[in-house]
């Protein structure tokens, strides 16, 4: 059998400026474009977190600049950020699937999430200078999931709320338990 699918550098110059027009949209219209997920394949869609975990655990190390923490936003950020994603949308996948008796696109869950997740890579930028900031985008993050369940997955507007009021409260606490370990370690 042939395999006939272009591959060619002039496809993936195309399929980068094709990502790239489309992040740079949906940051000046989040709400909108979560309505409306792209169909991206899972090649695409994994190296579009990547490099946005990447580039967001970069910036992060430089304020304030340390060598160390530019090192862990190109190797731990991207990590984290599509372990955290894959968890999410996998939690997600199986809420469907027990409490709305249905199933849904695996894949458009992750791309929900992948795009959800925006607003809290860039705040969490400034998270080393004002800690409550990573709740504020992680708010922003659960709002754009609420839409985007409501919209994508015709999830009842209040069901919605519920499902990411009960994340935001989960990623609350985790934030809260690590700044009280970080206050006790930096009493020692």
């Amino acid at each position: 059998m042939n395999d006939y699918r272009d591959v060619t550098p002039r496809q993936h110059t195309e399929t980068v400026k094709h990502v790239f027009r489309y992040v740079v949209d949906y940051l000046r219209h989040p709400v909108e474009k979560i309505k409306t997920l792209p169909d991206w394949n899972w090649t695409v869609l994994l190296i579009t977190l990547i490099v946005i975990s990447m580039a967001s655990g970069v910036i992060t190390g430089l304020v304030p600049p340390s060598f160390f923490r530019v090192i862990g936003g190109i190797i731990i950020s991207p990590i984290v950020g599509v372990v955290t994603t894959a968890v999410g949308s996998l939690t997600i996948y199986y809420y469907f699937q027990v409490f709305e008796k249905r199933t849904c696109s695996l894949r458009k869950i992750f791309t929900l999430l992948l795009f959800a997740n925006i607003p809290f890579f860039i705040f969490q930028v400034g998270s080393e200078i004002i800690p409550p900031i990573t709740l504020v985008g992680f708010a922003f993050t659960a709002l754009l999931m609420a839409v985007g369940l409501t919209e994508n997955f015709q999830m009842d507007k209040r069901r919605a709320l519920r499902l990411v009021t009960i994340l935001f409260a989960i990623v609350f606490i985790i934030w809260l338990w690590n700044r009280i370990d970080i206050s006790r370690m930096d009493r020692f």
